[in-house]
Order: structure tokens, then sequence, then C-alpha cells
């Protein structure tokens, strides 16, 4: 079918629409015996007269219907028309305004021939909206990166099914009979809203970093692993208690750097004040069962750089520290090897009582 031909159809689609507007007082067995041959008449005369046709004003012919049925004039106390049937008045009415204009025309041709491009796009905003629906009530592991693009067989296959019923549902096809007949307009606006969010995230390029630098979090490490807690040996190897660490630059070294720390809340939210007056901190170690409680100054603030630090239990419901459990933790060891030869401690050398027998070195040969 050419471009002429689908505006043909679609002034004569209008106009038999508006005409069913102005004779909306009578009676539904009526209208349909008036108007039901309408829009196949009105073909007749098109292809009789080459595709041209003059419509003229949809409500003076539907006054002509009425006066050639013997039916009397519209009744002044109109009825009320239902909301489907004034948007189909309103859309017909919109639709032959637009065509008196040649670019107007011109433009619902082109919508026409791409209204199946639109109903493949809605069952693709369908699948969007249902499987945002599962995300949302059974979740996917933490991927939310991709339900935009189907990424998986399964997904596809969702995809083309829900595609294909969206085109029989544009022929008119597959539409239930009963309430849910307006499934179709509720699911069409649904998948508008949800294709212009989805599709400008579909073609929007998904950056992806790899690398030591990509979730460096703060705070003091060793190879990569949290350090819970600090303890300082004297040249002798003697443990000392209470010692201040700073940077060569003068920065107190902190545990849990500038806002890894957190603050001590009770059960219904309030924060608890430390011995000074200032807010109690924490840091949760990574073992999840403990956390390191910092000291504080005259000021009231804590002190993070004077280790060893404090330790507590964690509750394990509500992540907080158990401030009642607060102790000072001992030292992973009583005595260090010391640093001069006076006060290094030997090591214990093994002997047969250990259960331990040294075995002769074989002296190599000149």
């Amino acid at each position: 079918m050419n471009d002429t031909a689908v505006s043909i159809d679609e002034q004569i689609r209008s106009f038999a629409l508006a005409v069913r507007e102005h004779l909306d007082d009578l009676p539904a067995d009526e209208l349909d015996e008036i108007v039901g041959g309408l829009t196949a008449d009105l073909a007749d005369q098109a292809a009789d007269n080459d595709g041209v046709l003059e419509l003229g004003d949809p409500a003076a012919y539907a006054e002509e219907l009425r006066t050639a049925a013997g039916l009397p004039p519209r009744t002044a106390a109109r009825r009320r028309v239902p909301l489907g049937r004034r948007i189909r008045g309103w859309r017909g009415r919109t639709t032959q305004s637009i065509r008196r204009s040649p670019i107007g025309a011109w433009f619902l041709d082109l919508l026409l021939v791409l209204r199946p491009v639109w109903w493949v796009l809605r069952g693709y905003g369908i699948y969007v909206v249902a499987l945002s629906v599962v995300i949302t009530r059974v979740g996917n592991g933490g991927r939310l990166d991709h339900w935009m693009v189907p990424d998986s067989l399964l997904e596809w296959v969702a995809v083309a099914v829900l595609a294909v019923v969206s085109v029989q549902w544009g022929r008119g096809q597959w539409l239930p009979k009963n309430a849910l007949r307006h499934i179709r307009t509720v699911a069409s606006i649904v998948a508008l809203l949800a294709l212009v969010v989805a599709l400008p995230a579909a073609f929007t390029p998904r950056v992806e970093y790899v690398g030591d630098e990509y979730g460096l979090q703060s705070g003091l490490r060793l190879d990569g692993v949290q350090i819970n807690n600090i303890f300082a040996f004297d040249a002798e190897g003697n443990p000392i208690d209470q010692v201040q660490l700073f940077t060569g630059k003068g920065t107190p070294i902190d545990l849990y750097g500038e806002n890894g720390a957190q603050t001590v809340l009770t059960p219904d939210g309030q924060i608890v004040e430390s011995e000074n007056g200032g807010d109690q901190q924490f840091g949760m170690q990574d073992d999840g069962l403990r956390a390191t409680i910092p000291g504080d100054d005259y000021r009231g603030r804590p002190v993070w750089n004077v280790y060893p630090l404090d330790e507590a239990d964690l509750d394990p419901s509500s992540l907080m520290p158990e401030l009642e459990t607060v102790k000072r933790p001992q030292p992973p060891f009583q005595k260090a090897p010391g640093i001069d030869a006076a006060d290094a401690t030997p090591l214990p050398t093994p002997s047969a009582a250990d259960g331990i027998v040294p075995s002769p070195t074989e002296t190599p040969a000149p």
C-alpha cells in the first residue's frame, strides 16, 4: 500500500469517528446501523474517484444521516459520553486538523509507517518493567547493571515473546474481550514511561574500572588487609603502652582514615557521649566481631593515633560496640626480639627431649 492510500484510509477513519461522535446521543444499536457501513462506503467513493475524496463537515454529514434515517434532531440534553468515545473523538478531530497541513499529513503518514517499530519497542518496554519487578522482589545478587539490555538467552527469548505479543496487539489480535480489553492501553503507557529511562541507559557505554585504584578504601592497611590495632615495643623488646604515632609530615596515623570511623548510637538512634563529652566513636574490625575504641582528649575529640587502642565486642544485631566490654587488648606476644646483641633473646635450640633429633650437616668437599 502506498503512502497516498494510507493517507486516504486515515482520513476516512478519522471522518467516520467524528461523525459517530455527533451521533453519540443515539442508542448503540441505532448508531451502529446508521454508521456501520460508512467507512466502506467512503472507501468505495474514493476508489471510484481515483483516490480523491472531499469529506466535508462531519457535523453536517451526521445531521444528514439523522434526517435520512427519520430520527429527531439531536436533543438539547446530551447524555454523558463515555471517556473512551470522547478520547476517540478528540483523536479524530485532531488528526483531521493536522492533515489539513501538507507537512502534518506527511508526518502522520510517516508515523503510520513506523507503527511496527513502536510495537516492537513496546514489547521491550514491557520486558524492562517486568524484569525490574523481578529484581525488586527476588533480587539478582547485586547485578543491577544489565537489566536494560538482555544478557542471557532466556532474557532474549522473553523480549522476543513480548515483542510478538505487542505486534499482535497492534494488529488488533490476541486482545481480551472482557474487562481486560484496556490492557493494551495501560501497557502502552507503562512501556512508554519505561522506554524514556531504558533507551538512554541501554545506549550509554558502561565503564568498568580495573586495577588496584578501583574500590580504594580509606584507613591503614598492610598488603591490602585492614590493620585492626598497633602494638609498639622498645629496643629491648618490651611492650610500650600508649604511644603516639605520626607520619614524617606530622599527620597522626589513623587506622580508619579521615572518614572511616563511626559514631556509637543507642538502640533508639541517640548519639552516645564519651567520657569528656564528645561523640563516642568506634571502628569496625575486619572480622566483624570486634570494634576498636579510641581515646579522647580534654576537648572530647577522639584520638586515633595513641596505640594500642581499646577494643570491645560488637553486637551482631545492631553492629554497635558493647561499651561495657571495652578493655585494653593483650599484645601479640609479651616480649619482642631485642635490637642490641646484649638484649637479644636467643632462639631455643631443639633437643632430643623435644622429640627433634638434630641431624649432622655434611661438610662440602674441597
